[in-house]
C-alpha cells in the first residue's frame, strides 16, 4: 500500500513538472529550428543564435536591461535598507501603518503603477518646462533645459520606485529578530551610530539585505509593463525588445534568447544551491576543517588595519563602474539620433544598419501593438518619437487632433518616387503630413484541406459549418468592418443601426461557438500548424505563412467578393519632434527604390514606390536565381480589378468611435 502511494505521488509530481516545463522544452527545441516557424520543424540549425548576437537592437536592449537592473538594485537596496531601519525605530502602531502603505505598491497591478508613473513624469515635465522658460527669461547666467522627455533616467527612477518596497519587506523581519539593545550597547561603548551600524546591525540584517537585492534585481530584469510606460522612445529593455519581436511571429530568434535567459537562471540556481550545500557541509565539519585560502584572505582583510585597503577597492570599483557607464552613455548619446516607432517585423533590419553607416545617425527603433495602442501612448505623453508609421484612418485622426508636424518635402526628394495614386488620399488630402510606407489588402486566409469549398465570401466567417475553426481578428474596426461588407453597408458608415446590425452578426456567431477566439499575431502559429481553418489577416502576412505551413496544410488567400479594406501605412512626424532634420533624412532613405526593394522582400508588403514595385520581379530573380511566383506577387500587390471592390478606412467621428469601443467591449471574447 505504501509503495502504491509512493508511486502515485511520484507520478503526480512528474505530471506537475511536465506541465510546468513542457512549454520551455518545446521552446528550447525550436530555438534550433532551421526554419523561422515555431510550429513546423525544418531541421537542426544554430543560425538563430548567430543572428541573435548580430542583432544590434537586442544587444543594446540587453545592455540597457543589465545597466538599469544593476543601478536600480544598488539604489533601491540602499534606500530600502535605511527606510526599513527608520520604520524599525518608530512605535508599533505607526510602523505597522507605514508597512501597510509599503505593501500597497507590491499588491497593485503593474499596469496601474506604470500608467501612474508615466502621468507623474509627464506632469512634472510640463511644470518644469513652464518654470524653465520663466527662469531663462529673468536671467541669463544659467540656462535650464526647457524640454524634458521620458528616457533612461525616468526608466531608472521607475525601477527604483517599485523595487524599494520589496527591499523593505525583506529587511524588516531581520530587524525584528535583532536585539535592540545591541545597538545601544555599542553606542554606550563609544561607537558612533554609523560605526555601530557597520559592526553590529549590518551583520545581523545582511541576509535580509541580500534577499532584498536579489528580488529587486530579478524584478527589474523581468519587468515589462512599467518599463513600457516610462522608457520613452530612446530606451528599450530586453522584455520590450522581445515583445516587439513577437508582433508578427514568434521566431526561433526569440526562442534562442529565451533559451539563453532560462539557462542563465538555471545556472544561477544551481550555483546557489551548491553554495548552500557546501555551507551545510562546513557547519557539520565545524572547527575540524581548516579554512580555505579564500576564507583566510577574507579573514585577514576584515581586520581593522586593512580598512583603508577595503575602502580603496570599493572606491576603485565604484569609480570604474561609473566610468564605464559614463563612457558608454557618452558614446551612445553623443551621436545624433532619430526615434522611430513602427510595427513588429515591419522593416529589414539591414536597412537600419545601412542608414546608420551612411549618415552617422543612431536609430532608436521601437514597435507598437496596434494603431489604438500607439494612439493611447501618444495621448498619455509617454512617447516622444520623431517618426511613426500609423495606418490611414489613424493618420486622419492624428491630423484632426493636431498631433502631427507638417513635412518639409524639399528634404525628402525621394518622395517624388511615390506613385501618384498614393498621394492626396482622404487621410492626407493636401499631402502635408505623410510619406507612404507600404500598402496592401485585408482578406480571408483559409486551409483548403480543412474546408469543403472554395471560400469567396465573408459569410464563411459566420457559417455554423466552421464552428470552432474560425479566428476572429482582434481589431474592432476590421472585425465589424468585415460584417459591414457582408451586409452590403459602407465600411465607413456612421449609422448606429447599421453598425449594431453588423455587431449582432459577429456576436451571434460568437454565441453559436463559430469563433475559436480573437487573435492578432497568434494567427501565424495557428494557421501554419493547422490549428484553425479560417482567419482574416493581411496579404503580406499570408505570404509569410505560406513558407512555414506544416505538412497537410494548404493555405489560400482571397479578397472576398463583397469587397474589403485596402490600407496604406505611412511615415509621419510627430508635432514638435525633437529631431526633425534626422526624421526627414530617415523618411527620405526609406522612400528610396533600393530600400523599398529590400523591404518588399523582407516583409512581403507592397511598396508605394512605383519603380520598386515594377522592378521587384526582376530583382527577385537576380537575387534568388529563380523567377518570382506571379500569383503570390499579385496577392502582395493587388491588381486594379481587386482594388476596385476595396475601400480605405476613414477616420470616424468621436461618437461612432465610442460606439465601436462599447460594442467591442460588450463582445467580450
Amino acid at each position: 500500500m505504501r509503495k502504491t502511494n509512493r508511486a502515485g505521488s511520484r507520478l503526480l509530481i512528474g505530471l506537475v513538472f511536465l506541465f510546468l516545463y513542457a512549454p520551455i522544452i518545446l521552446l528550447i527545441i525550436f530555438s534550433f529550428n532551421a526554419g523561422d516557424s515555431s510550429a513546423v520543424w525544418k531541421g537542426f540549425s544554430l543560425d538563430w543564435y548567430g543572428r541573435l548576437f548580430r542583432n544590434r537592437l537586442i544587444m543594446e536592449s540587453v545592455y540597457t536591461t543589465l545597466l538599469v537592473s544593476l543601478l536600480a538594485t544598488v539604489i533601491a537596496t540602499a534606500a530600502g535598507t535605511f527606510a526599513a531601519i527608520g520604520l524599525y525605530s518608530l512605535g508599533r502602531k505607526r510602523r505597522e501603518a507605514l508597512l501597510t502603505v509599503n505593501n500597497i505598491p507590491m499588491m497593485n497591478a503593474d499596469i496601474v503603477t506604470g500608467v501612474s508613473l508615466c502621468l507623474f513624469f509627464v506632469a512634472f515635465f510640463q511644470g518644469w518646462g513652464s518654470f524653465a522658460r520663466w527662469f531663462n527669461s529673468v536671467q541669463s547666467a544659467v540656462e535650464l533645459p526647457e524640454r524634458l522627455v521620458l528616457g533612461f533616467t525616468t526608466l531608472l527612477l521607475a525601477h527604483v520606485a517599485f523595487n524599494i518596497p520589496y527591499v523593505i519587506l525583506n529587511v524588516a523581519p531581520k530587524l525584528r529578530q535583532m536585539d535592540r539593545n545591541l545597538m545601544d550597547a555599542a553606542q554606550d561603548l563609544g561607537c558612533t551610530w554609523m560605526g555601530a551600524f557597520w559592526k553590529v546591525m549590518l551583520p545581523e540584517i545582511k541576509p535580509g539585505i541580500v534577499s532584498g537585492a536579489l528580488i529587486a534585481f530579478t524584478m527589474s530584469i523581468d519587468d515589462f509593463i512599467i518599463s513600457y510606460f516610462t522608457a520613452g522612445s530612446s530606451s528599450s529593455t530586453l522584455a520590450m525588445a522581445i515583445y516587439g519581436m513577437t508582433k508578427k511571429r514568434v521566431t526561433p530568434e526569440i526562442n534562442a534568447i529565451s533559451t539563453l535567459l532560462f539557462l542563465s537562471v538555471l545556472v544561477l540556481l544551481v550555483l546557489s544551491n551548491l553554495k548552500e550545500v557546501r555551507q551545510e557541509a562546513r557547519e557539520r565539519l565545524g572547527a575540524a576543517r581548516k579554512p580555505s585560502g579564500l576564507e583566510r584572505a577574507r579573514q585577514r582583510f576584515s581586520e581593522p588595519r586593512y580598512l583603508w585597503v577595503r575602502r580603496g577597492l570599493a572606491a576603485a570599483l565604484a569609480c570604474g563602474f561609473i566610468g564605464v557607464v559614463g563612457f558608454l552613455s557618452y558614446v551612445t548619446g553623443s551621436r545624433p539620433v532619430v526615434n522611430v516607432c513602427s510595427w513588429g517585423e515591419y522593416i529589414d533590419p539591414a536597412l537600419i544598419d545601412q542608414f546608420e553607416e551612411e549618415t552617422g545617425i543612431r536609430v532608436n527603433y521601437q514597435t507598437a501593438e496596434s494603431n489604438e495602442t500607439l494612439y493611447s501612448l501618444l495621448k498619455s505623453g509617454g512617447a516622444d518619437y520623431d517618426v511613426i508609421v500609423p495606418s490611414d484612418y489613424m493618420i486622419g485622426r492624428l491630423i484632426a487632433e493636431d498631433m502631427l508636424e507638417p513635412l518639409d518635402y524639399s528634404q525628402i526628394p525621394n518622395y517624388g518616387l511615390i506613385e501618384d495614386r498614393f498621394k492626396n488620399l482622404p487621410f492626407d488630402p493636401d499631402n502635408q503630413y505623410t510619406v507612404p510606407y507600404t500598402w496592401g489588402t485585408l482578406g480571408i486566409i483559409y486551409n483548403a484541406n480543412a474546408v469543403e469549398e472554395e471560400i469567396t465570401s465573408w459569410g464563411a466567417l459566420y457559417d455554423d459549418r466552421h464552428a470552432g475553426e474560425v479566428l476572429l481578428i482582434n481589431n474592432s474596426r476590421d472585425a465589424i468592418g468585415e460584417a459591414l461588407f457582408y451586409l452590403g453597408y459602407s465600411v465607413n458608415t456612421t449609422d448606429p443601426a447599421e453598425i449594431r446590425q453588423a455587431y449582432e452578426l459577429v456576436a451571434g456567431a460568437n454565441r453559436r461557438g463559430v469563433f475559436q477566439g480573437r487573435v492578432m499575431d497568434e494567427i501565424f502559429q495557428k494557421m501554419e500548424g493547422g490549428n484553425a481553418a479560417i482567419a482574416t489577416y493581411y496579404a503580406g502576412d499570408y505570404l509569410s505563412m505560406v513558407d512555414n505551413q506544416a505538412e497537410g496544410v494548404d493555405l489560400a488567400f482571397v479578397v472576398p467578393e463583397e469587397g474589403s479594406n485596402w490600407f496604406v501605412d505611412a511615415m509621419c512626424m510627430l508635432k514638435d519632434a525633437p529631431h526633425q532634420r534626422e526624421a526627414h533624412m530617415w523618411m527620405n532613405f526609406i522612400a528610396s527604390t533600393e530600400a523599398n526593394l529590400a523591404n518588399m522582400d523582407y516583409i512581403w508588403y507592397a511598396s508605394p514606390n512605383g519603380k520598386a514595385l515594377e522592378l521587384y520581379p526582376e530583382w527577385y530573380e537576380e537575387e534568388y536565381g529563380e523567377p518570382l511566383d506571379m500569383e503570390l506577387y499579385q496577392i502582395m500587390a493587388a491588381p486594379a480589378e481587386v482594388l476596385e471592390r476595396c475601400t480605405m478606412y476613414q477616420n470616424l467621428d468621436a461618437g461612432t468611435l465610442a460606439l465601436y469601443n462599447d460594442l467591442w467591449t460588450e463582445l467580450g471574447i
